[in-house]
Order: structure tokens, then C-alpha cells, then sequence
């Protein structure tokens, strides 16, 4: 039932109504029609917000292709970033220890390289068809580089000695 619909119904029992009935149902007309009209203005932002919902996820259907080294760079980027906020901080520093990652994905392989393609949030795929890609990292040391030590002095050859005539 529509709005419009409840308010033909009041407006036909307000009419049969005494003056006390039809006074009030007169005020509860008028509260139902701000109601409705509060709700249409709900409804019709929802209705925007569905539509720009659809519009961003028509956007997502391309899918992303990645080797899996170039994920692993990403991911050890990230760790690399976290690390370098711990040594610069002023008081303490927070660094990751170990990463442990799972990427689900269809593999694509040709002649020269191996490819994971990321479906997209939308995407309708089959989980069964999906490898998962698992890369573990860790923190490692970085440990300075020596100076290699001079190389000794080349011993000195001898003179050969002229021959007396």
C-alpha cells in the first residue's frame, strides 16, 4: 500500500468522523505526510547511492594480472616501508617480523613467463578453478658491508745480475 493509498483511506473516515475525530485525524495526516515525505528523501539517496555503488563496480571487472615476483616485490616493499618508518622513528619503532601471505588467482602460462590473474571483487569465478599463490616473508638482518682489507705488498723481485766480463 502507498502512501497516497493510506491517504484516501483517512480522508474517507475523516468525513464520517465527528469534529474531535476529524480534527485529530487531521493532524495525523499532516504527520504522515511529513513521514512519507522523509522516507521518499531516504529512499531517493539510497537510490543515488546504489547507482554510484554500480557505476564503481562496473569499473572493477578488469581483472589485474601480476607475476608473482612482482607480488612478492610489492609485499617486501611494504615490509621495507614499515622498516624504514621503525628506524627513523623519534621513540619507538614498529617493525614487522614475518609476513606470511595467500593469493588466490587463475595461473597463466605461456613460453616465457608465468602470470596470476586476480579477479576483480565482482567477478563471478568458480573457487575451484582458483591456485593459491603462498609466499612467507621475514625480517633478515641487514648486516654492514666490510672494507676488504688491503692487499699485502708484492714482494720485490731481485735485480738479475750482470755478468762480469
Amino acid at each position: 500500500m502507498t502512501l497516497a493509498e493510506l491517504l484516501k483511506q483517512l480522508e474517507a473516515i475523516r468525513r464520517k468522523a465527528d469534529p474531535p475525530t476529524r480534527d485529530a485525524l487531521g493532524k495525523f495526516e499532516q504527520q504522515l505526510k511529513v513521514y512519507g515525505e522523509e522516507r521518499d528523501q531516504e529512499i531517493g539517496a539510497k537510490d543515488r547511492e546504489i547507482a554510484d555503488l554500480k557505476i564503481q563496480l562496473a569499473g572493477t571487472e578488469q581483472v589485474t594480472r601480476a607475476s608473482p615476483v612482482d607480488l612478492a616485490r610489492s609485499f617486501r616493499a611494504v615490509i621495507e616501508e614499515f622498516h624504514t618508518e621503525a628506524r627513523e622513528a623519534e621513540d619507538v619503532g614498529v617493525a614487522i617480523k614475518a609476513l606470511d601471505l595467500e593469493v588466490k588467482g587463475l595461473v597463466e602460462v605461456d613460453e616465457r613467463t608465468t602470470t596470476l590473474v586476480l579477479p576483480s571483487a565482482g567477478a563471478a569465478v568458480d573457487p575451484t578453478a582458483l591456485s593459491t599463490f603462498r609466499v612467507s616473508f621475514a625480517a633478515v638482518p641487514a648486516v654492514p658491508a666490510e672494507e676488504a682489507p688491503e692487499p699485502p705488498p708484492e714482494p720485490r723481485q731481485p735485480r738479475p745480475r750482470r755478468k762480469r766480463s
